[in-house]
């Protein structure tokens, strides 16, 4: 079975698309713009199994959100505070679609590297692959009514 395959056992639906974002990767072309990761942003992340990355970035949305709260709601204001606020999503947004398909392909690298160290046959790997990849509804579920939830109650 060729790295191909593999690959496709990995991205699972669209995989055409991200098979052609890998290829770009691997000629040197690593920032190819997600407009999925752009108009859906961490819930793109939660979709498409990279919780790490999705804490990592929550994190730090949630501490400059934080930071906007406490520190320039006093120097500048709450309107003006309002304005940083939306400019902060909007360039968050826009960065997010430029590094969302360099992350997933790096993701997939590394597990298909970890599938060929973990297991030497390759029906276990295929499992594997299949089980790290692909997408999941459940934690972009999970997280909408949670945001659902914080806006009813505030």
């Amino acid at each position: 079975m060729d790295k191909i395959q593999l690959y496709e056992i990995f991205f699972q639906k669209n995989n055409s698309y991200y098979l052609e974002q890998l290829k770009y990767y691997e000629q040197g072309k690593k920032f190819r713009f997600s407009y999925s990761a752009l108009i859906f942003g961490i819930f793109w992340f939660l979709y498409r199994k990279m919780y790490l990355e999705f804490f990592i970035i929550f994190i730090f949305y949630y501490l400059e959100t934080i930071l906007e709260n406490s520190v320039l709601t006093k120097l500048i204001g709450i309107e003006q505070t309002k304005v940083v606020n939306f400019s902060v999503t909007i360039i968050l947004l826009i960065t997010l679609g430029i590094i969302g398909n360099n992350l997933y392909i790096k993701k997939a690298k590394r597990t298909l590297r970890q599938a060929e160290v973990k297991y030497s046959e390759i029906e276990k790997q295929k499992e594997f692959i299949a089980r790290k990849g692909g997408t999941s509804f459940i934690y972009v579920t999970i997280l909408l009514a949670l945001f659902i939830l914080a806006i009813s109650l505030s």
